[in-house]
């Protein structure tokens, strides 16, 4: 017996292509969103009334954003918050039951540097308070529209395929082509989780009651240089990186790492992947090394 139908939005993007896997494991029907053959077709900033009448799901994940390299800035940003929330009002007007929609680390004040689901919201950039205006207005709703819904806060994530004007797929990319890459000092801490990782998390939070936010990160910010040297030395490249060859961007903060008190104890999630395993998988996916 299937535990439910899911909506996934974003279903072929760098979290979103592990997510379907995840619930098909614990035996949920997926209907997934995306551009990729194979899945539902439909644009969800002019008609997401009409994807969730087609899907006729009882869960929803909603993934999809605006994620190109400009995404920091991009108007787009302020597009996603009014179809995000029409999302969330259809589904529930459709019966839904349970949904978990996905945010970012980027809403919180990030000058704290170790981060719980009570840190203040205070985004230093669009993208960020775009998330965060959706995540104040849908948690404030859901309860309205007899919707238990779930808030995720994803910190740093990597991952094979990662699209143009991210770090670890713009360095895969110039190390495997013998370029030079200029890199900064590295020493800020990042808290990275793996995207099979997060999609992990995502699936349980789904399936368990959790309402209200909750981070998904390791808990364990690591200083950038050390994922870039362990990348470089995997792919035998370490002479190609130029540390201190690009300046940190002004107040940049140097620790971001997630309290995940919550996403243990009540979602009782656990990564697969370290830093050693995670870059390796990542390495091997992108047939870099064996």
């Amino acid at each position: 017996m299937s535990a439910g139908r899911v909506l996934l939005t974003g279903g072929s993007g760098l979290i979103g292509r592990h997510v379907g896997a995840a619930l098909r494991a614990l035996d949920y029907e997926v209907v997934a969103v995306s551009r990729r053959p194979g899945c539902m077709t439909g644009n969800l900033l002019d008609d997401p009334e009409g994807i969730v009448v087609r899907a006729g799901a009882d869960h929803l994940i909603h993934l999809a954003w605006h994620d190109g390299a400009d995404r920091w800035s991009a108007p787009e940003n302020l597009d996603w918050v009014g179809a995000s929330l029409r999302l969330l009002r259809a589904f529930a007007e459709a019966g839904g039951t349970r949904a978990v929609m996905v945010g970012s680390c980027a809403e919180y004040d990030w000058l704290d540097g170790h981060l719980t689901e009570t840190t203040p919201l205070r985004p230093a950039t669009l993208y960020g308070a775009a998330k965060a205006a959706t995540s104040m207005a849908a948690l404030a709703g859901a309860g309205v529209m007899g919707v238990s819904l779930a808030w995720a806060r994803p910190f740093f994530c990597y991952g094979p395929g990662e699209p143009k004007g991210r770090l670890f797929g713009d360095l895969i990319k110039g190390l495997a082509a013998g370029e030079t890459v200029d890199c900064t000092d590295g020493l800020q801490r990042r808290d990275f989780l793996h995207a099979a990782d997060i999609a992990e998390a995502l699936v349980l939070l789904l399936a368990g009651e959790v309402e209200g936010a909750v981070n998904i990160g390791s808990g364990h910010a690591v200083p950038v240089k050390d994922m870039i040297e362990k990348i470089a030395r995997d792919m035998g490249r370490e002479d190609l990186i130029r540390f201190g060859a690009r300046p940190r961007p002004e107040n940049d903060p140097a620790l971001i790492e997630a309290d995940v008190t919550r996403l243990s104890r009540d979602v009782g999630f656990r990564p697969r992947f370290d830093m050693e395993t995670g870059i390796r998988a990542v390495l091997k996916a992108e047939g870099v090394i064996r």
